[in-house]
């Protein structure tokens, strides 16, 4: 268990949305029950992660993956609406920032209620919300807790030759000088039972896909580009990744049990992000995670 968290810390439950379309489905009052979340997401397996009567908590809003896809004021503030109908605490999420990106971030966050979460992907956002926003909590995403989640892998000793980095000390001085009391993660290939031990802050889990990399190039976008601007960054985005998942393999079945090869991890790539989803191996150890409070919260997500 967390030196973070305690008997008295129910654990908490995050829905993750990228899509401001998809907010409307969310539309209501009460509580977000697993059914309810199952639903919203197509996806019938994380039940076997949750408990029958646990509720959402928290609204993942954002990309952390895309400055394309980070919300205008306008769905932010639809967004916001929703979790004051619904009681849930919201959760900007934040990709790798430029210039432009801090601009338009600067804008947003004064939109946030006091003590609302900004998960940060990028030293700089983290920065900007530590200093100029005192009343908001950053969080450090995925894209900041560096470890080798290759779905190629052949073996676990490979994995072993880098481990995540997440505990180190140098590392958690800098998540401590911002005062970021909760990493982001992913259940990467052959994990073991002891990859959630207690690094000095506060954990919280991705189910059921784990990213393993983005770039800079949209393929899907660039599809309507003239030939010399195509497959090249910077281009005009219309938000095509939306509604196109390219799924890219993976041979089900073929790696039944940590510690075997893991041709059975599918992969599928978004915009510029290559995901995989979880096969029996690493849904048992989310849920073995989340059974021990291993982490402090659950956060749940489509591609």
């Amino acid at each position: 268990m967390s030196a973070a968290m305690t008997e008295a810390s129910p654990l908490e439950f995050g829905l993750s949305v990228s899509d401001p379309r998809h907010l409307a489905q969310l539309a209501g009052e009460g509580p977000l029950l697993a059914p309810a979340v199952a639903a919203f997401l197509g996806d019938a397996e994380v039940l076997a992660l949750l408990p029958a009567d646990c509720a959402v908590s928290h609204l993942y809003f954002g990309s952390e993956f895309c400055e394309h896809l980070l919300p205008d004021a306008a769905d932010l503030e639809r967004a916001l609406t929703l979790a004051r109908q619904r009681a849930l605490h919201l959760v900007l999420a934040t990709p790798v920032a430029n210039d432009a990106l801090l601009e338009r971030l600067a804008e947003l966050l004064p939109l946030l209620p006091a003590g609302s979460e900004v998960l940060a992907n990028d030293w700089g956002v983290a920065s900007l919300v530590h200093g100029d926003f005192p009343a908001l909590r950053v969080v450090a995403g995925r894209q900041l807790s560096k470890m080798i989640k290759d779905p190629r892998l052949p073996g676990e000793q490979w994995a072993q030759l880098y481990p995540a980095g997440f505990r180190a000390e140098r590392q958690l001085r800098i998540l401590h000088s911002l005062g970021i009391e909760r990493i982001e993660l992913d259940v990467p290939p052959f994990a073991g039972s002891d990859f959630f031990s207690s690094p000095g802050v506060a954990l919280a889990l991705h189910a059921p896909y784990a990213y393993v990399a983005k770039g800079r190039l949209c393929k899907v976008g660039s599809l309507a580009q003239p030939a010399a601007l195509k497959f090249a960054p910077g281009g005009a985005c219309r938000r095509e990744c939306l509604g196109v998942v390219e799924v890219e393999g993976g041979q089900p079945g073929a790696g039944g049990k940590c510690g075997a090869s893991r041709n059975s991890l599918r992969t599928a790539q978004r915009g510029t992000t290559m995901f995989y989803r979880y096969d029996a191996a690493l849904l048992a150890a989310a849920a073995e995670a989340v059974r021990e409070r291993r982490v402090s919260r659950l956060v749940l997500s489509s591609l």
